[in-house]
């Protein structure tokens, strides 16, 4: 009896010790900072068809899935998941609701923002004139921080492949000293997705058209 005491004993020890050794070992408070995201696979949680919502500030990545004012992956139409929001929240912000960015403390963090990599030369800006389908338009002067209408002596500053229209001659020399600080203007970000969806919508239906024309052609060849 002592002999099958002594063996039921040994098999409980035994699996008691794989069941210890099977359960998934505990996440630790600070893994987090072992995830590490670069721009371009922080841009992949934009909010949209499902996807989390995740945002940087001072090279934390933050999840605001949760969040109702982010629901959709943007913010008050002027902020939009996927990016590093370090210059929003400390200098645009409001400062009694954001506090310099202590609002986010209570969101979970999921990981860090890899430090940008620095160009051996910077590209620079290039002033330009309005192209004929521009004149007329209204757009957004990174500069002086308001809309107005397009003219044909309007300076227009190309800048890493975007076209940013000032409002006057003395715009463009301040545009050149920090392009960057500029073109992350919340206002400058909406224009630019909104003539980024523009440009995708004009050639998805010029592939439409296309498609139709070359559909035409073959009944007739029929």
């Amino acid at each position: 009896m002592r002999t099958t005491l002594a063996m039921t004993l040994a098999v409980f020890v035994a699996a008691a010790a794989q069941a210890a050794g099977d359960k998934a070992p505990e996440k630790k408070a600070e893994d987090w900072k072992g995830t590490v995201f670069t721009s371009e696979e922080l841009k992949k949680f934009d909010g949209r068809n499902g996807r989390p919502v995740y945002v940087a500030v001072d090279g934390v990545v933050y999840d605001l899935s949760q969040v109702k004012y982010w629901k959709g992956g943007s913010h008050m139409n002027m902020h939009e998941a996927g990016e590093d929001h370090t210059e929003d929240i400390k200098n645009r912000a409001p400062k009694h609701i954001h506090k310099g960015g202590e609002i986010l403390k209570r969101y979970p963090k999921v990981g860090v923002l890899a430090p940008a990599e620095k160009k051996e030369e910077t590209e620079k800006p290039v002033v330009t004139v309005p192209e004929e389908r521009e004149i007329g338009l209204e757009k957004f002067c990174p500069v002086m921080e308001h809309e107005f209408v397009v003219e044909a002596k309007t300076p227009v500053v190309v800048y890493k492949g975007e076209r940013y229209f000032m409002c006057c001659p003395a715009c463009p020399p301040r545009f050149a000293e920090d392009p960057e600080k500029y073109i992350n203007n919340p206002k400058v970000r909406a224009e630019k997705r909104k003539e980024a969806q523009a440009r995708e919508m004009m050639e998805r239906a010029a592939k439409k058209a296309k498609g139709k024309s070359g559909k035409k052609n073959e009944k007739k060849k029929n």
